[in-house]
């Protein structure tokens, strides 16, 4: 019976893993002078409790265009072979991506339409952005498509700069998988652009200095029509130094905020074109352990025209375990807590679609505010679709309206139409998709451990969708310390010690509201240790030069001096509340220096007349050992006053695993920063 459920296992798992790995089928049929596209594809495996699964389509056409139908058809400028690359997205479904390759297409007609090119793209007022295909998941490939235009400008040519991999993160999350150019791009560097910018400053900056000059040197010769031209020179001249100092200040600023970047250069394109390019990304495996985290991608177009200014568009996307289209967004991934208040403001998304057979009237969004957080602070920055905020009983017309109750929020979408991602005639992709921004502050300065939270979304009267956990994190930080204190060892029968005088530095996370591991290390100066033996008494008569002598008794003294350095790796620490620390470890000291002294007393009487016993001393030092002892100590630690950030004193309890006095109590002061 066991062989039967191992196999039934293995079979089953195989069949997954082949259904995941199926390639896609393209279907090509032409349609008078265009091609008409499908596809077949493995079948969706729902998710339990989410909403109906479906696939998303982006096509890459292989001529510079794209389309996110389902269907799309396409008209070809030219005939040839184009490789043309079907991404599907598996929408709430348990499996992997159908995997993508080129498919090579031939086209025997050309096109004499004049059809636009990927249109509904730009929906700002910029002349380059940004779209992916799906959101980054660990160990899948997505798309990023920036699309550049020209507005205004006769020509307008220059390189486009795409950063990635912010230095927030420990590690590097996206691998540049393939480039795709289709309008004579070319690669470039990030160096040559840079010194292409500081010669255009130089240049302009020499230009506007000699107009300068001539104008003055020739002020006695110069005409209103001359003065107006060198003006106008100049006013140009100064712009292009403007601009290159402007873009070489953005591409600094990029560089010290992305580990990573790629470089394009395009050609001129005229009036009024939109020209695409496609960036082929992989998302690293390492990336699981920042599931739900938002990550951003930045790209500047910097124009050769130096005339004409740089622009920065800025993307931010959710790294998911799973495709879901409604997602909660928070920017701010991890917050410094040394510099932050209460008024520090966090900023939130929420992004949602309608991926319906037909359109939505009614959107609500719920979400839970963390105790954290203070509701009454809530600002609602901006809204799509965009519409006004509903007039007091009033809920006919498009509004939006915002209820608070004791912990959450609720944006209420009311009279909207949105259309469903699966509605005929819908080949606008972005025309289902909405969103809010709001902003929060904090209640007062929190504990410093993560809070989340996410959001419900309620289409019309379906059932809820809930979104991914939205986490705020904050910075470990590093709170470097300094302690000096005695130490206090009780005597022995016999023994006594003294010291050391101690110096330390201390490294511990900052403001930590969690147990967490302190690292210490300490000079130790003038430390002694001493052995009395008891006074051995005898009767023994000798001659000393000739006098007789008696000696009575004998003793000696043993005393040891060391200057050590400790170090304590193992040292874990617990904040009770603001003023009272407790912490256990182990430390571990060798000592720099030791010397040893050996002091012998011998003590006599002299039987003459009128004269008193006395005593003889002699003493004997040896030499100074370096390194030549080590010794170690589990200890216990109390620590009282701002034990997260401030002064402190502290006791702490030893007990030596080496040498004649092994209990010792440390006395400190301390100031963490």
């Amino acid at each position: 019976m066991k062989v039967i459920y191992l196999f039934m296992l293995l079979t089953t798992g195989y069949s997954c893993f082949a259904q995941d790995s199926t390639q896609p089928v393209i279907r090509v049929e032409e349609r008078g002078d265009s091609l008409h596209f499908s596809s077949s594809l493995r079948p969706l495996r729902q998710i339990v409790g989410a909403p109906p699964c479906y696939y998303s389509y982006f096509w890459e056409l292989g001529d510079g265009r794209f389309s996110f139908d389902r269907e799309p058809n396409h008209a070809y400028r030219d005939t040839g072979v184009y490789q043309v690359r079907l991404y599907a997205t598996n929408n709430y479904d348990d499996g992997k991506a159908p995997p993508t390759r080129p498919h090579p297409i031939k086209v025997r007609k050309r096109s004499l339409s004049r059809e636009a090119l990927a249109s509904h793209f730009f929906h700002g007022g910029g002349d380059i952005e940004m779209k992916i295909n799906r959101y980054p998941r660990p160990g899948e490939n997505f798309v990023t498509v920036i699309g550049y235009r020209n507005q205004g400008s006769d020509s307008l040519g220059g390189s486009i700069v795409l950063f990635y991999n912010e230095r927030q993160f420990d590690q590097q999350g996206f691998a540049l998988a393939d480039r795709r150019f289709y309008n004579r791009e070319q690669g470039g560097s990030l160096e040559s652009l840079m010194a292409g910018l500081d010669a255009t400053e130089n240049r302009a900056s020499l230009a506007a200095g000699a107009g300068h000059t001539d104008k003055v040197g020739g002020a006695g010769w110069g005409t209103a029509a001359g003065e107006r031209g060198s003006a106008e020179v100049a006013s140009v001249d100064e712009d292009a130094a403007a601009n290159a100092a402007a873009a070489r200040s953005m591409l600094q600023s990029l560089e010290n905020t992305y580990s990573q970047h790629t470089v394009l250069h395009f050609p001129a394109i005229s009036r009024g074109e939109e020209k695409f390019v496609f960036l082929e990304m992989n998302t690293l495996p390492t990336m699981l352990q920042d599931t739900n985290a938002t990550v951003g991608f930045s790209a500047m177009l910097v124009p050769d025209n130096p005339s004409a200014p740089p622009e920065v568009y800025q993307m931010d996307m959710v790294v998911v375990a799973s495709h879901d289209p409604n997602r909660f967004l928070f920017r701010s991934r991890r917050i410094n807590y040394r510099f932050m208040s209460k008024k520090k403001e966090l900023s939130y998304r929420v992004q949602f679609q309608n991926t319906g057979n037909g359109p939505t009237r009614r959107i609500a969004i719920g979400f839970r505010v963390p105790p954290q957080l203070d509701p009454g602070s809530f600002t609602l920055k901006a809204v799509s679709p965009a519409c006004p905020f509903c007039l007091s009983g009033d809920r006919s017309r498009s509004c939006i309206d915002t209820v608070f109750r004791n912990d959450s929020v609720y944006i209420i979408f009311n009279n909207i139409y949105l259309p469903g991602l699966q509605q005929e005639e819908v080949h606008d992709k972005d025309s289902t998709e909405g969103f809010v921004d709001y902003t929060i502050r904090f209640r007062k300065k929190p504990k410093k451990i993560p809070f989340s939270t996410q959001a419900s979304i309620v289409f019309d009267r379906h059932q809820p969708v809930v979104t991914n956990k939205a986490t705020a994190r904050f910075i470990k930080g590093l709170s470097p310390g300094f302690m000096a204190g005695y130490s206090v060892l009780p005597g022995n029968g016999g023994y006594s010690a003294t010291g050391p005088l101690q110096f330390g530095y201390v490294l511990a996370p900052y403001a930590p509201s969690r147990p967490y591991f302190q690292v210490e290390a300490f000079v130790g100066f003038l430390q002694q240790d001493a052995f009395t033996s008891v006074v051995v008494k005898q009767q023994t008569d000798t001659l000393v030069a000739g006098v007789p002598l008696v000696i009575t008794g004998r003793q000696s003294k043993t005393t040891t001096q060391r200057n050590s350095f400790e170090i304590t790796p193992l040292h874990y620490r617990y904040n009770i509340g603001k003023w009272i620390g407790i912490g256990a470890g182990a430390m571990a000291q060798i000592n720099i220096s030791e010397q040893t002294t050996v002091e012998n007393r011998t003590f006599f009487n002299i039987p003459v007349p009128l004269l008193n016993s006395t005593t003889a001393v002699s003493t004997q030092k040896s030499a100074v050992t370096y390194l030549g002892s080590w010794n170690a100590a589990p200890f216990v630690d109390l620590q009282l006053g701002m034990v997260k950030v401030g002064p402190v004193i502290g006791v702490r309890y030893m007990r030596l695993l080496k040498g004649d006095v092994t209990d010792r109590f440390f006395l400190y002061a301390g100031f963490k920063l």
